[in-house]
């Protein structure tokens, strides 16, 4: 019961702390958002920053790296709008020791506005040590760093007019993330996204300017019980045109074969609240000796639109590290 209550003021505390009201904002995504989510955080909401221990921890929270024991890869695929195509292809490598390595690309978009996205991640934790009597346990730490490359390209559809304005940008961003295991069951999670960055446009219109991208925070919290996952993540604008936003996931394995999630999001302090409830499972098959597939989906049920998102997962290999010991082993 302690750990329920602990993790349930610790919610109470991330939510009420950013509960500050804020009338009359866009909502409007900018640049590169968030639009390209792995299948297994669109299946929850994408609460995923205190979950990221898979492929998907390139776009999530490139701490979560450190987590996973296996080498594994993950590709979806999207149409936003019935429209718009969307995929991503991320990569887990753990390395003997303590780090690991990751890598991911990321597409959304096609004649019209195309944005892309590639970089590698980095996780790493230190050694235990003693401080004034008091053991440190880093083995329940992980800290992540994602370098980003990203270029655009707009304006080369047929159709656009007479007037069509094109061109082209290009910039960098680094991600930073932290992951903290505080018990067996709880974790909690950090993800400063485009923490730094730059991206020059050059337009037909416009000529060449500079233009960076917001920063966003995310905060989150993950409860393990009974093999059931349930995850919150909150989203921390440092910009006055978007909402901060609250999401919240569940994930259910069963009997080692089907994986079962469902999520919500949903704007705090705005009128327009922009609820979106989500839906999702993976199937595990293994295959050879140390192989294992999933083919995923999520489904999105929004008030703009629904969304249908297809991947796959694979993992191969025996564990090239242990779980971490920490002072609950």
């Amino acid at each position: 019961m302690n750990h329920f209550r602990n993790f349930f003021l610790l919610i109470s505390l991330l939510l009420f702390s950013t509960l500050a009201q804020s009338q009359g904002l866009s909502n409007i995504p900018g640049a590169f958002s968030e639009a390209g989510f792995g299948v297994r955080p669109s299946g929850m909401g994408q609460a995923s920053t205190a979950v990221s221990d898979d492929a998907n921890a390139f776009l999530s929270n490139p701490a979560g790296l450190l987590m996973g024991l296996r080498p594994a890869f993950s590709a979806n695929y999207a149409n936003l709008f019935g429209l718009v195509p969307s995929g991503y292809f991320g990569l887990l490598y753990p390395l003997p020791g303590r780090y690991s390595l990751g890598a991911g690309f990321l597409f959304t978009g096609d004649d019209a506005l195309m944005e892309n996205t590639l970089g590698v991640s980095f996780a790493m934790t230190f050694p235990n040590f003693s401080f004034r009597g008091n053991e440190i346990y880093f083995d329940q730490m992980s800290f992540g760093v994602s370098v980003k490359t990203r270029w655009v390209s707009f304006g080369n559809n047929a159709n656009g007019g007479e007037n069509q304005v094109s061109g082209n940008g290009a910039g960098y961003s680094v991600d930073l993330g932290y992951l903290f295991m505080v018990n067996e069951k709880l974790s909690v999670g950090v993800m400063l996204r485009d923490l730094l960055n730059s991206f020059q446009w050059n337009s037909s219109a416009s000529g060449e300017y500079s233009e960076s991208i917001p920063t966003i925070l995310r905060l989150g919290l993950a409860y393990r019980i009974d093999g059931v996952l349930v995850a919150v993540d909150l989203r921390k604008n440092f910009h006055d045109d978007t909402a901060n936003r609250v999401y919240f996931g569940v994930e259910k394995k069963l009997l080692d074969m089907l994986v079962l999630r469902a999520g919500f999001s949903n704007n705090l302090g705005t009128s327009d609240l922009n609820r979106r409830w989500t839906f999702g499972f993976t199937l595990l098959r293994g295959v050879f000796d140390n192989y294992q597939v999933g083919i995923s989906s999520a489904y999105g049920v929004g008030n703009i639109e629904n969304l249908f998102r297809f991947g796959l997962n694979l993992s191969w290999g025996t564990p090239k590290r242990q779980p971490p010991a920490g002072r609950f082993h």
